[in-house]
């Protein structure tokens, strides 16, 4: 868990640090440290900071879960695959109306009468 730069606790610096604060990295030793749920932290207010930005994290993934389904997502996902599908068709029109490809040349000469191009 602990690398050996810092081996000491930053309160006991002569007792050795058993673990690392979660929230700003310093070691801590047994006595020091505060375990929770979520890890080891060498303060209170480590702990708290830790877990509003455990909340804010939960948060914004909701909120981002949530625009995926936003009808505006759904839109620009449609109009792009959109574009993309036209650009295809036209480059597929281009190379079967230059190159001599039978059955893409044959498409293209039908699509192309249908349209009265």
């Amino acid at each position: 868990m602990l690398d050996g730069r810092l081996s000491s606790c930053i309160n006991h610096p002569s007792v050795s640090a058993v673990a690392r604060c979660k929230q700003c990295g310093k070691p801590v030793c047994g006595a020091c440290v505060i375990s929770s749920p979520l890890g080891s932290f060498c303060s209170d207010a480590c702990r708290e900071r830790f877990e509003a930005f455990s909340k804010r994290v939960k948060e914004l993934d909701r909120d981002t879960a949530r625009a995926r389904w936003n009808i505006g997502t759904k839109l620009r996902q449609f109009f792009s695959f959109l574009i993309f599908v036209v650009v295809v068709l036209i480059t597929l029109g281009v190379i079967g109306t230059l190159f001599n490809i039978p059955v893409l040349s044959q498409a293209v000469f039908f699509v192309r009468s249908w349209l009265g191009i």
